[in-house]
């Protein structure tokens, strides 16, 4: 009988784990392949169905240009329904125009009303109402800010953001017809500040 080393029988623990490994790896490679086998398969057989859909309505269309000749009068009145829904569809564009015109506003105001918020901004004090009055004017008008202390709410028009603009602003409303005793004023976070000086 003969007796195997110990060196030999290392060497041939180590083949064993070797093509193990290797084994492991082809398993592993193997396994992918199928994955991507399936995958392919699958996307073969959609692009299969896809393509009997296509080749489908190739021939049904082709077959209804050939079968069903359309009269001369039919076609007048098939372009004149294309002709008024395509006035229609033109209507409805103006109409979507328009609201992104009011969409356009409405966004303004939520950014002039962020400035007020935010930043020192300054506007021209043309009224004062008591709270009977004051139902009539609402928030909803961009550069009108209404602004209650005492007993009395004070409307300003305007809402700018330099002392200039709002002094150029007051001018040419006292041109257009308004009381000279308009006044600048100045809002910050909201809450009125002070008045300014005439210029």
């Amino acid at each position: 009988m003969k007796v195997i080393k110990d060196e030999d029988l290392l060497y041939l623990h180590y083949q064993i784990e070797k093509s193990e490994v290797k084994q492991k790896k082809l398993e592993d490679l193997l396994k992918e392949e199928s994955k991507k086998s399936k995958k392919i398969k699958t996307s073969n057989k959609i692009l299969g169905f896809l393509s009997l859909i296509f080749f489908i309505s190739t021939v049904f269309l082709t077959s209804n240009m050939f079968f069903f000749k359309v009269s001369e009068t039919d076609s007048v009145q098939k372009k004149s329904i294309i002709e008024k829904e395509l006035i229609v569809v033109k209507e409805e564009l103006e109409a979507l125009k328009n609201k992104k015109i009011n969409i356009e506003e409405i966004k303004n105001l939520y950014l002039y009303r962020k400035l007020i918020d935010k930043d020192t901004v300054y506007s021209v004090q043309v009224k004062a109402l008591n709270s009977k009055g004051i139902s009539s004017i609402s928030n909803k008008y961009t550069n009108t800010l209404v602004y209650n202390d005492t007993s009395y709410y004070k409307m300003s028009l305007g809402i700018f953001e330099t002392l200039n603009e709002a002094q150029d602003f007051r001018k040419l409303l006292i041109n257009s017809g308004f009381d000279k005793r308009i006044f600048v004023i100045s809002y910050k976070d909201g809450k009125r500040l002070k008045i300014e000086n005439y210029q």
